[in-house]
């Protein structure tokens, strides 16, 4: 088997998905927009006033691929990054929509290359390489990192209504960059799904019959990890902390609701990341709640050693990474169902709870403050825990996945 492989930005994942196929002598080619050299980022470390835009290309290195075959859109990719900079509040969706279609055009190309056998892509990018790869009898295998949208599209209508005094900016932004219909073809010509957790894979099952691997996400445990011994935790109160999106389908709305209603006492709740909420809500937080905008990788990991607890009462996921990066470093995690990693955590380091369920969460909340001389242990344990999640792991399984397909 010989595989074609893409993703429109390079993430973690992506990358990961890549190594699997390179170190089973199977990649083809990468498709990727642009994988930034080390000289490459030196240049841009050079250029006054991008260090954010320097740590965000930088994600997109990966040592390990250097020397696998690459097929790269530099030139459109560049254009973009100047656009994002010159243009801070340009249209977002804008820029996924050209890199994704620069992707789908790459990769139906060269899937026309005799050796391909496969064509591995993912969700919002896969409908034209499909296609081509359907017509000349190839296999299609489709990386689905989120749960799928038609679940997804029941739950945002529930959700907007019951939220509806919360919509701020996430109301433009929740839809996708590409219509239903091309979901649901892409869905279709799939041999192969990949799903990052169990969560992701049922919400599937509704609406097709396909057959689905999970690969389980791993973590960099290098990077996230716990605070170094001779670092002494800042006195205060007791820390509850949630890390992503403030918006709806993250569930912040009702992590607010049930801090107020657990009245906790000498603790705090930090919120750290972009406010997609209404405005009036973030001048009106409950007592003991502290809200920070976006930060580092680096300060992000400080704010982690620093807390006591993770919190993630997500209404849709697919495994978010935060989650094994919080158990990564220490932290006991309290998440909902629906956040891909119900079948992870255990009662050693963790709670899980019905996505949605203000009660529950409620009584969850109240439960880790009440065992606070457990949390050291539960820290342990939770270490242990992410001790499993490692990116090798997850190679593995996308492996053994694509090996079930029996394509030559």
């Amino acid at each position: 088997m010989t595989v074609l492989f893409g993703h429109p930005g390079g993430n973690p994942n992506s990358h990961h998905a890549a190594l699997a196929h390179f170190e089973r002598g199977r990649l083809e080619a990468f498709c990727v927009p642009w994988m930034p050299r080390p000289a490459e980022l030196a240049v841009l470390g050079m250029a006054p006033g991008l260090g954010r835009w320097r740590e965000r290309v930088a994600r997109r290195a990966f040592a390990p691929l250097q020397d696998a075959p690459l097929i790269e859109g530099r030139l459109g990719e560049w254009g973009r990054m100047v656009q994002r900079v010159l243009m801070p509040k340009a249209d977002e969706g804008r820029f996924a929509r050209q890199a994704n279609q620069w992707l789908m055009r790459t990769m139906a190309k060269h899937a026309r290359h005799r050796a391909v056998t496969a064509v591995h892509a993912y969700e919002d990018c896969s409908l034209a390489q499909f296609e081509v790869a359907r017509q000349l009898g190839k296999a299609c295998i489709y990386d689905l990192p989120i749960g799928y949208t038609e679940a997804w599209q029941q739950r945002r209508a529930q959700l907007l209504n019951e939220y509806a005094p919360w919509v701020g900016r996430e109301a433009n932004e929740i839809d996708s960059v590409v219509s239903l219909e091309q979901k649901q073809r892409e869905m279709r010509l799939a041999d192969l799904v990949l799903a990052p957790s169990a969560f992701v894979a049922d919400s599937i099952k509704p609406f097709h019959d396909k057959t689905v691997a999970v690969a389980r996400y791993g973590v960099d445990s290098q990077f996230w990890s716990p605070r170094p011994s001779d670092i002494p935790r800042r006195s205060g109160p007791l820390r509850f902390m949630y890390a992503g999106h403030m918006s709806i389908r993250k569930g912040v709305p009702l992590l607010l609701r049930a801090w107020s209603a657990a009245s906790i006492a000498d603790a705090e709740l930090q919120l750290v990341g972009n406010w997609r909420l209404a405005e009036r809500a973030r001048a009106d937080l409950p007592t003991g709640v502290v809200y920070s905008g976006p930060c580092s990788r680096e300060e992000l990991r400080d704010r982690f050693q620093q807390a006591d607890v993770f919190v993630f009462p997500s209404f849709f996921e697919g495994a978010a990474l935060v989650v094994a990066e919080a158990l990564a470093t220490g932290l006991p995690v309290l998440a909902s169902d629906a956040s891909g990693y119900a079948e992870v955590i255990g009662n050693e380091f963790g709670l899980v709870f019905p996505a949605g369920n203000l009660e529950a969460l409620v009584v969850a909340l109240r439960r880790l403050s009440d065992c606070r001389d457990q949390l050291p242990a539960m820290a342990v344990s939770a270490l242990k825990a992410a001790e499993q999640l490692t990116w090798g792991s997850y190679r593995r399984s996308v492996s053994a996945a694509v090996d079930t397909l029996g394509v030559a």
